[in-house]
């Protein structure tokens, strides 16, 4: 699968884990805290562990050495994350593709040592077992 495959796969299923939806949150803030805890690992170049804490649906269609060529062509380029800002949040009632599962897109204004401004989106997953993963990572590149 090339990185062209897997971009149009995370816009295909909505554009990790981390932990179980708190009744309290609305969704796109629960997804939000999710996706916030898996940037860490990404942002670190963790690329494994990132890819286990991945939507089961994504790692079904993604192999780790895809994912480790995808973290090597989009991510690492960009340097050291500088900052990160939560523009848009937006929940899906039912993901494409998915019809018994729901997603959210986040959308954030970055900054990287490598890039001053750029657009990061997050496409996220809420799994059926109630724990939000991502799904997918894009940039306006």
């Amino acid at each position: 699968m090339n990185t062209r495959s897997i971009i149009s796969l995370v816009i295909l299923f909505g554009l990790l884990c981390v932990g179980p939806v708190h009744a309290e949150d609305p969704p796109e803030k629960a997804a939000q805290r999710a996706a916030e805890s898996w940037m860490s690992l990404w942002d670190s170049g963790k690329y494994v562990e990132s890819y286990e804490q991945l939507a089961e649906h994504t790692k079904q269609n993604i192999p780790e050495r895809q994912w480790f060529v995808y973290w090597n062509a989009v991510r690492k380029p960009l340097g050291k994350l500088k900052s990160r800002k939560l523009v848009k949040a937006e929940y899906i009632k039912t993901l494409p593709g998915l019809p018994d599962q729901a997603g959210a897109t986040l959308r954030y204004e970055s900054s990287f040592e490598n890039k001053a401004s750029i657009i990061e989106t997050f496409g996220m997953i809420l799994e059926k077992n109630g724990t939000w993963r991502v799904a997918g990572y894009v940039t306006n590149e």
